[in-house]
């Protein structure tokens, strides 16, 4: 098919226009596309200020935090002299009495600031005696305290609540052979100046603790349910 010249010229008058129309408008394309770079900016700039909305969000969760750190509350020294730890169980329903000889504790309590309020108590099982010599001889046995793998005992409160005036109840974890158990202590407090005195039982049971294994587990000569009780009289620290 041949063209005429006459087509042939308006064709490339056409072309040559579309470029003299795309020349004529390229500066003003080019001006426009700082505008996009300009949205990115202000895209990066809200980014970075949510960011620093976020960095501050942290910063006033991380102070108000430290704000309701809890104070400790005033600690106690303890007369070991006038305070005792006992303890009680039943064997072939006869009852029996013991004493811890050898113990520490370390107390901190303020009636107005329970949840600063701590203690832990920590009994060396060796000093366990009950006066009776078939009791005392089989008490550290691996069977009973075994108490050459095992030669301390701790209670540690984790939360203390007060039930009326003088009287409280303390959330406490118990450790004996490796094994912990939760329980929960009533105990009464006296404050006179500078001088305290707490009184406190509780009831655990040894199979928590796999205390009395072997021959003694079934039938049980022993009663699974002890008690140990705990009288402490102590002095404000100065």
């Amino acid at each position: 098919m041949r063209i005429s010249r006459r087509a042939w010229l308006a064709a490339s008058a056409g072309v040559t226009l579309v470029a003299v129309i795309a020349w004529l408008l390229w500066p003003r394309l080019h001006r426009a596309s700082p505008h996009t770079a300009s949205d990115g900016a202000s895209s990066s700039s809200t980014a970075s200020t949510g960011q620093s909305a976020s960095t501050a969000d942290a910063t006033a969760q991380s102070t108000t935090l430290s704000h309701t750190t809890i104070s400790p509350a005033a600690s106690w020294i303890v007369d070991k002299a006038a305070s005792r730890l006992t303890f009680k169980g039943l064997m072939d329903a006869a009852p029996f009495d013991g004493v811890f000889r050898s113990w520490a504790a370390k107390i901190a309590f303020d009636p107005k600031n329970l949840k600063g309020s701590k203690a832990v108590i920590t009994v060396d099982t060796e000093s366990a005696l009950t006066g009776q010599p078939i009791k005392d001889q089989a008490l550290p046995n691996a069977e009973w305290l075994n108490i050459s793998r095992y030669p301390q005992a701790v209670l540690v409160t984790r939360a203390i609540t007060e039930v009326s005036p003088g009287r409280y109840q303390a959330v406490a974890d118990v450790k004996i052979r490796g094994f912990a158990h939760r329980t929960t202590v009533p105990f009464t407090v006296s404050i006179t100046r500078d001088a305290g005195r707490m009184d406190a039982t509780l009831t655990l049971d040894r199979r928590d603790f796999h205390i009395g294994e072997g021959p003694w587990q079934s039938p049980p000569p022993v009663a699974p349910a002890f008690q140990v009780t705990m009288r402490l009289v102590a002095k404000r620290a100065r």
